[in-house]
């Protein structure tokens, strides 16, 4: 196996950000924040049908409206979807809709009922909204300069490589062991997939390799799920033998990640996957997986963006 040169496609364009872009990001703030708080006071209103709060429920509704029509407006000047654009300004006049509604004498029902209506079409409306931001930001972003890759961008890099080793795979294979679970996956989809434990012959019925060096033919890949204090040592065998690709595992119960592994191996031209499990992505996920990628993105326990290779 040749050395293979490591990278992910880092998209240009797309760095600082221009006057429109600025204005884009405003806007959507402004619109989420007064659209959030409008949402709570308006199923705070449904509950309990105390209406005291229903003025700065109204006026916070109206200035989330505006900023959504602003950004509409942004996003047409940028060259976005002007259907898109359309689109979020209907769906500004649908909420300013319900919010006349709500004034008329409907009785307690009626009111519930328009309440309940304005609450969902102001949730429609920062959806649409929040889309329309990211392609205003996204069309709008200065050219010439550079983003890092995001993190799902990388996992498809990785995952395009058919040869892939991992470490610390279990002998016990009923363990749980997030190796041990991986290993299991990329072989089930096809992967030429090589266990790394230097303590067995044999893994999930297979043979398994004290370390990347005894893998015939060597790997392209490597998925490292040992204590992190190990991790350092398989970068360098990374960087000796060629290996272009390497993924930090951490998932719930665990992590293998290794800041000094990371530097070390991005300096020496390693494209490096700090956290996550390969298996949260395609081709190779699964619903527990793609939930618990929910769950550790909320939690700021993956990262959002790689950096590209030094």
């Amino acid at each position: 196996m040749g050395a293979r040169v490591a990278t992910w496609e880092v998209r240009q364009g797309t760095g600082t950000r221009s006057g429109k872009a600025t204005a884009a990001k405003i806007a959507a703030t402004v619109m989420f924040g007064a659209g959030g708080l409008a949402a709570i006071l308006g199923v705070a209103i449904a509950i309990t049908a105390n209406r005291q709060v229903l003025g700065a429920h109204e006026l916070l509704g109206d200035v989330s409206v505006l900023a959504l029509w602003a950004l509409a407006f942004i996003a047409a000047r940028s060259g976005v979807s002007k259907p898109g654009a359309w689109a979020a300004a209907g769906a500004g006049l649908v909420v300013f809709a319900f919010v006349g509604l709500q004034r008329m004498a409907l009785g307690p029902t009626g009111h519930l009922i328009s309440q309940v209506l304005h609450v969902a079409s102001s949730v429609g409306m920062l959806a649409i909204g929040g889309v329309l931001a990211r392609a205003a930001m996204r069309r709008e972003r200065a050219p010439g300069s550079v983003t890092q890759p995001k993190l799902a961008e990388a996992a498809h890099a990785f995952l395009g490589n058919r040869r892939i080793a991992v470490t610390g795979v279990s002998r016990t294979a009923s363990s749980g062991h997030g190796a041990n679970v991986v290993y299991r996956r990329l072989r089930e989809r096809g992967y030429a997939v090589y266990a790394v434990n230097p303590n067995a012959e044999s893994v999930e019925g297979d043979r398994a390799y004290p370390d990347l060096r005894s893998i015939p033919g060597g790997v392209d890949a490597v998925v490292i799920a040992t204590r992190p204090a190990h991790a350092i040592e398989t970068m360098r065998e990374c960087a000796e033998l060629g290996i272009g690709y390497a993924w930090m595992h951490r998932g719930v119960g665990g992590t293998s990640v290794s800041p000094e592994a990371t530097a070390w191996g991005r300096a020496h031209g390693i494209a490096v996957i700090d956290g996550g499990c390969p298996l949260m992505f395609a081709p190779v996920a699964d619903p527990a997986h793609k939930a618990m990628r929910f769950a550790l993105s909320l939690g700021g326990r993956l990262p959002r963006q790689v950096p590209a290779r030094a």
